[in-house]
Protein backbone atom coordinates (compact mmCIF):
# COMPACT_ATOMS: atom_id res chain seq x y z
CA UNK A 1 0.00 0.00 0.00
CA UNK A 2 1.31 2.73 -1.25
CA UNK A 3 -0.33 5.22 1.93
CA UNK A 4 1.93 3.10 4.32
CA UNK A 5 5.43 3.94 2.47
CA UNK A 6 4.49 7.79 2.67
CA UNK A 7 3.43 7.15 5.93
CA UNK A 8 7.23 5.90 6.55
CA UNK A 9 8.81 8.48 5.17
CA UNK A 10 11.68 10.78 6.46
CA UNK A 11 11.19 8.88 9.95
CA UNK A 12 12.65 5.79 11.72
CA UNK A 13 8.79 4.08 12.26
CA UNK A 14 7.29 1.03 11.15
CA UNK A 15 3.57 1.15 10.00
CA UNK A 16 1.59 -1.48 9.38
CA UNK A 17 -2.56 -1.91 8.31
CA UNK A 18 -4.69 -5.27 9.43
CA UNK A 19 -7.81 -5.99 8.65
CA UNK A 20 -10.61 -8.35 9.39
CA UNK A 21 -13.81 -9.02 9.10
CA UNK A 22 -15.21 -9.60 12.42
CA UNK A 23 -13.19 -8.02 16.03
CA UNK A 24 -12.51 -11.86 18.04
CA UNK A 25 -12.74 -10.22 21.65
CA UNK A 26 -15.19 -6.89 22.74
CA UNK A 27 -12.20 -4.40 22.50
CA UNK A 28 -11.13 -3.20 19.13
CA UNK A 29 -7.79 -1.69 21.22
CA UNK A 30 -7.61 -4.84 23.03
CA UNK A 31 -7.38 -6.57 19.33
CA UNK A 32 -4.96 -4.55 18.25
CA UNK A 33 -2.34 -4.92 21.27
CA UNK A 34 -2.77 -8.82 20.54
CA UNK A 35 -2.17 -8.26 16.90
CA UNK A 36 0.78 -5.46 17.28
CA UNK A 37 2.55 -8.32 19.29
CA UNK A 38 1.94 -11.28 17.17
CA UNK A 39 2.80 -9.51 14.09
CA UNK A 40 6.32 -8.73 15.51
CA UNK A 41 6.03 -4.94 16.14
CA UNK A 42 7.36 -4.90 19.50
CA UNK A 43 10.61 -6.07 17.67
CA UNK A 44 11.66 -2.73 15.76
CA UNK A 45 14.89 -1.25 16.59
CA UNK A 46 13.46 1.41 18.43
CA UNK A 47 10.08 0.27 19.19
CA UNK A 48 8.74 2.41 16.81
CA UNK A 49 5.49 0.30 15.32
CA UNK A 50 2.10 1.47 15.05
CA UNK A 51 -0.25 -0.68 13.98
CA UNK A 52 -3.76 0.59 12.15
CA UNK A 53 -6.37 -1.72 13.21
CA UNK A 54 -10.05 -2.58 11.33
CA UNK A 55 -12.61 -4.76 11.42
CA UNK A 56 -15.14 -3.57 8.48
CA UNK A 57 -18.38 -5.82 9.55
CA UNK A 58 -17.78 -4.89 13.28
CA UNK A 59 -17.24 -1.21 12.44
CA UNK A 60 -14.40 -1.24 14.95
CA UNK A 61 -10.85 0.09 14.63
CA UNK A 62 -8.24 1.01 16.80
CA UNK A 63 -4.87 2.63 16.60
CA UNK A 64 -1.99 0.58 18.63
CA UNK A 65 1.62 2.63 18.73
CA UNK A 66 4.91 0.88 20.59
CA UNK A 67 6.62 2.38 23.77
CA UNK A 68 9.05 4.70 21.02
CA UNK A 69 6.29 6.68 20.05
CA UNK A 70 2.90 5.90 22.03
CA UNK A 71 3.38 8.36 24.79
CA UNK A 72 4.51 11.18 22.27
CA UNK A 73 0.72 12.53 22.02
CA UNK A 74 -2.42 11.86 24.56
CA UNK A 75 -4.71 8.95 23.86
CA UNK A 76 -7.02 11.57 22.09
CA UNK A 77 -4.38 11.83 19.43
CA UNK A 78 -4.46 8.29 18.67
CA UNK A 79 -8.62 8.11 19.35
CA UNK A 80 -8.66 10.90 16.73
CA UNK A 81 -6.84 8.94 14.09
CA UNK A 82 -9.00 5.59 14.88
CA UNK A 83 -12.24 8.17 14.07
CA UNK A 84 -10.91 9.55 11.20
CA UNK A 85 -10.15 6.30 9.71
CA UNK A 86 -14.06 5.34 10.82
CA UNK A 87 -15.78 8.48 9.52
CA UNK A 88 -14.04 7.31 6.19
CA UNK A 89 -16.19 4.02 6.36
CA UNK A 90 -19.41 5.80 7.48
CA UNK A 91 -19.02 7.77 4.23
CA UNK A 92 -18.55 5.19 1.85
CA UNK A 93 -14.46 6.23 1.92
CA UNK A 94 -12.77 3.88 2.99
CA UNK A 95 -9.63 4.07 1.27
CA UNK A 96 -9.77 7.84 2.20
CA UNK A 97 -10.20 7.25 5.93
CA UNK A 98 -7.35 5.17 5.67
CA UNK A 99 -4.68 7.44 3.65
CA UNK A 100 -6.05 10.08 6.34
CA UNK A 101 -5.24 8.45 8.93
CA UNK A 102 -1.63 7.05 7.75
CA UNK A 103 -0.77 10.42 6.94
CA UNK A 104 -1.42 11.58 10.58
CA UNK A 105 0.61 8.61 11.97
CA UNK A 106 3.39 9.42 9.60
CA UNK A 107 3.15 13.38 10.68
CA UNK A 108 3.49 12.24 14.28
CA UNK A 109 6.90 9.85 13.42
CA UNK A 110 8.12 12.20 10.96
CA UNK A 111 7.90 14.61 14.45
CA UNK A 112 8.90 11.87 16.94
CA UNK A 113 11.46 10.26 15.53
CA UNK A 114 12.54 11.79 12.48
CA UNK A 115 15.28 11.09 10.04
CA UNK A 116 16.80 8.19 7.92
CA UNK A 117 15.88 4.85 9.38
CA UNK A 118 19.41 3.34 9.57
CA UNK A 119 17.83 -0.42 10.20
CA UNK A 120 15.73 -0.19 7.20
CA UNK A 121 12.41 -1.14 6.44
CA UNK A 122 11.87 -3.63 8.89
CA UNK A 123 8.55 -4.58 8.47
CA UNK A 124 6.56 -4.93 5.13
CA UNK A 125 4.62 -2.06 3.74
CA UNK A 126 1.69 -4.37 3.24
CA UNK A 127 -2.02 -4.64 4.94
CA UNK A 128 -2.12 -8.30 6.79
CA UNK A 129 -5.91 -9.84 7.12
CA UNK A 130 -7.41 -11.95 8.98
Amino acid sequence: MRAIGEAEAGNRGEVRVHAERRCPVPDAMARAQELFFALEMGETAEDTGVLLYVATESHECAVYAGEGVHGARGEGFWQSVADGLARGFAQNDPIGGFERALLAIGALLREVVPGEDVAGDELPDAVTAS
